[in-house]
């Protein structure tokens, strides 16, 4: 799923590699467009907000006066949107696309091969399968306490051993073929000897489990094991197709000389990345309560509290868990977002708001061939409230001769009385709740009258 959605998306990403050849900048770019996109939309969300900001006195007199009558509150409450034109869910989609957008991006810093350049799918596939097959050849040679310099130091045949392993019981390889077993042997004894990126010699066992060289998480599942290939393409070139080591070999996977595919941890420097995005995030929170206060807006509920809040911790959290290029993504965007909030909120001043709702109200007018969803909503719920309150004394043989009436009844006078008996029983209904309201009763014509 995340897979097709971030499609369009890596396209982006990759346009935006080809301007300046290095993925972290990429990035930025890549976040700038996204940013620019959305703006409509943040525009309006902002415009949203203002509405419901200046709605909250009359919300807050709706309060008092329908105090222990929700259903009628929720009806007011909808007329009053309706009138003004309001839609109080219009600020939730940007936030949406917000936690769309992460998921595509994560999807596209887990693959970039993917999407940078126009290699072969199946030749992505089997390095993937390669350097999963490698890590797991190494695991489980380690997991014996031994390595493959010490297995061929004593003139064993790799191949003969690793079938013993499978042989066992509960054994992590019993799941690969003898022909697949051989060839990996023949890849690690090809290069036993070789030298890694730093010029030590090192076997490919032992490269695969050197933390500093390769993390366990990126083989924790089959979607991350792209990030491995990249860089072990560059060391280990024969273990993959041609034009997969190309690509490696020319994609600069990096940023302020960084590898965003690495993870942070409190030993390495990377741990900053986390740090500078929880930072961030937090300044973007203080500074949009600011705005709001600033502005009139009402205060901040307890549970809305807990979700400005919980949104620097999710990014920290998210920082730590994932690649380096997500939370690199991460900090991109939320310093696009504080700026994109500062600037929104000094353009939009209260008399260019005005002027932009009254504009926003008057298309409304114009354009509004049809009831609004909360105009039905609302007449939903006016007919089920004066259902509710429709008095007993309408025993069954007034309603018989009400139907038998109806019957003589032409059928503009059939509607003009279905109008009549909702609005007398909106008027009985206001009576009871002790509420002001004009009701207009018309006549109802009957044939009698016609005569």
């Amino acid at each position: 799923m995340w897979s097709i959605i971030a499609w369009p998306f890596g396209k982006i990403l990759y346009f935006c590699y080809l301007l300046v050849r290095n993925y972290g900048w990429a990035l930025f770019l890549f976040t700038l467009i996204v940013k620019l996109i959305m703006l409509p939309s943040s525009v309006k969300q902002q415009i949203s907000t203002e509405k419901m900001n200046r709605l909250n006195p009359k919300m807050e007199a709706l309060k008092k006066k329908y105090a222990g009558n929700q259903d009628k509150l929720n009806e007011a409450t909808m007329e009053l949107y309706n009138q003004e034109n309001v839609n109080p869910m219009g600020s939730c989609l940007p936030t949406l696309i917000t936690f769309v957008l992460l998921f595509a991006i994560i999807e596209v810093v887990y693959t970039p091969l993917s999407y940078i350049g126009n290699v072969d799918s199946d030749s992505l596939d089997a390095a993937e399968e390669m350097v999963t097959d490698v890590y797991a050849i190494s695991s489980e040679i380690s997991e014996h306490e031994t390595t493959v310099s010490e297995i061929l130091a004593e003139n064993t045949n790799l191949y003969d051993v690793l079938l013993e392993y499978k042989a066992e019981e509960d054994s992590d390889l019993a799941d690969y073929s003898d022909e697949r077993l051989e060839e990996l042997a023949g890849y690690f004894e090809e290069y036993n000897d070789a030298y890694d990126n730093k010029g030590d010699m090192i076997g490919l066992d032992e490269y695969f489990l050197d933390s500093n060289l390769v993390s366990s998480r990126l083989v924790a599942t089959s979607n991350r094991a792209q990030l491995l290939v990249i860089s072990v393409a560059k060391v280990y070139p024969d273990l993959f197709a041609d034009d997969v080591v190309d690509l490696c070999s020319d994609f600069d996977y990096t940023f302020l000389g960084i590898d965003l595919g690495d993870y942070p941890s409190w030993r390495s420097v990377l741990v900053l990345i986390p740090i500078l995005s929880l930072a961030l995030q937090l300044i973007l929170t203080f500074v949009s309560q600011y705005f709001t206060k600033k502005k009139g807006g009402a205060a901040t509920s307890g549970s809305m509290k807990i979700m400005l809040y919980a949104m620097p911790l999710l990014s920290f959290w998210i920082a730590f868990s994932f690649p380096a290029g997500i939370g690199i993504y991460w900090i991109f965007s939320s310093l696009l977002s504080l700026v994109q909030t500062v600037g929104l909120n000094l353009y939009l001043t209260p008399a260019r708001v005005d002027k932009i709702i009254a504009k926003d109200n008057e298309k409304a007018k114009k354009k509004r061939k049809k009831k609004s969803i909360y105009q039905q909503a609302l007449e939903a719920q006016q007919a089920e409230n004066a259902g509710r309150a429709r008095p007993s004394k309408y025993d069954d043989d007034e309603d018989d001769d009400d139907a038998s009436e109806e019957v003589k009844l032409s059928r503009a006078q059939k509607k003009e009385a279905e109008r009549a008996t909702f609005n007398e029983a909106r008027r009985r209904y206001a009576e009871k709740y002790g509420d002001d309201i004009d009701v207009d009763v018309p006549e109802m014509e009957t044939t009698s009258k016609k005569k």
